[in-house]
């Protein structure tokens, strides 16, 4: 048995992952008509057979037709997903490798050109400075609508063999509900952050009444905005705590920043020539304030640090 603490196995839940190494999310533009097909299949099959623990696909899979992908996303609403998900978790599997999947809706950050050109929504009347689409408020047969929506998708993903699923509260729809920059609805979906994270938690509702209590749900999310009047690293942390006070949610995947800009983004997902591992620290604050699991990713390019993420207990996984 090696020592190295990123050689380690896990155990998740029910699932044992065989060390701490994983692929997070991501979208290569792979899918063809919104499908996981061959191509995108040998992509994450290819990373199975060199030894990954865990590969999170998607990056990320649209739950709803009003959500239409800006970067050839799979489309999760769609029942035709069912086997093409399975062909991918059956070759992931086949080296060993658990798969998850990442489903969002993305809310304000897409366009109105795109899909079936239907309106963009989102808690407020405040468009994107990235996309810019001109959104509609939400309405509550919209909320209704989408909570299903996500339901669905995680069933379908369920039927295809996944392990389990991540929810993108980073940017999109559900992170846009959360904080009060992009929030302005009345209650019972606005106003007070139990308000705020009602549509959070009545997704995760539907989700575990579908799928059950074994099938493992995830969530990756912006702890802390860094932004005057977003969500500060305390309103995330009670966020968070609740998620898991509630037994819904099985482990975190943290974020810190915003992504409604180009700089934005980079400050979250430092490019090139940046400092390394920026997070890192905030991370592992987020893991000892919880007590969840965390996984957490923005450059962290060597196995030194990825090991001293794991062995210091400032991270469960390191990508």
């Amino acid at each position: 048995m090696s020592n190295d603490p990123l050689l380690q196995p896990y155990q998740l839940k029910h699932l044992t992952l065989k060390n701490r190494i994983m692929t997070t999310s991501h979208e290569p533009a792979y899918p063809e008509d919104g499908m996981p097909k061959d191509r995108y299949r040998a992509y994450h099959a290819e990373r199975a057979k060199a030894g990954i623990a865990l590969a999170m696909t998607a990056g990320s899979a649209a739950v709803s037709r009003d959500s239409p992908p800006v970067f050839n996303n799979i489309l999760a609403y769609k029942d035709e997903v069912v086997p093409w998900v399975q062909n991918l978790t059956d070759a992931c599997h086949e080296h060993g490798a658990a798969v998850m999947i990442q489903l969002t809706h993305l809310g304000r950050r897409t366009r109105w050109d795109k899909g079936d050109w239907l309106p963009a929504v989102t808690p407020s009347h405040n468009r994107e400075p990235s996309h810019r689409a001109f959104v509609k408020k939400i309405e509550d047969w919209d909320i209704a609508r989408i909570i299903t929506d996500y339901a669905d998708a995680a069933e379908r993903m369920q039927a295809g063999g996944m392990d389990g699923i991540e929810l993108e509260v980073f940017g999109h729809l559900m992170d846009q509900f959360i904080s009060p920059l992009t929030n302005t609805l009345e209650a019972p979906y606005g106003g007070s952050m139990e308000n705020r994270m009602r549509f959070s938690m009545d997704v995760l509702r539907a989700i575990r009444k579908r799928v059950g209590d074994d099938f493992i749900v995830g969530i990756r999310f912006t702890v802390d905005e860094d932004q005057a009047g977003g969500t500060t690293f305390e309103d995330g942390i009670t966020v968070c705590n609740t998620w898991r006070d509630s037994g819904m949610v099985d482990f975190l995947n943290v974020i810190r920043g915003r992504i409604h800009t180009d700089p934005a983004m980079t400050d979250v997902i430092p490019v090139q020539g940046m400092k390394n591992a920026p997070h890192l620290d905030f991370a592992g604050s987020v893991r000892t304030a919880t007590g969840l699991p965390t996984f957490h990713a923005a450059k962290i390019p060597d196995v030194a640090t990825a090991r001293h993420a794991v062995s210091a207990g400032l991270l469960t996984w390191s990508a």
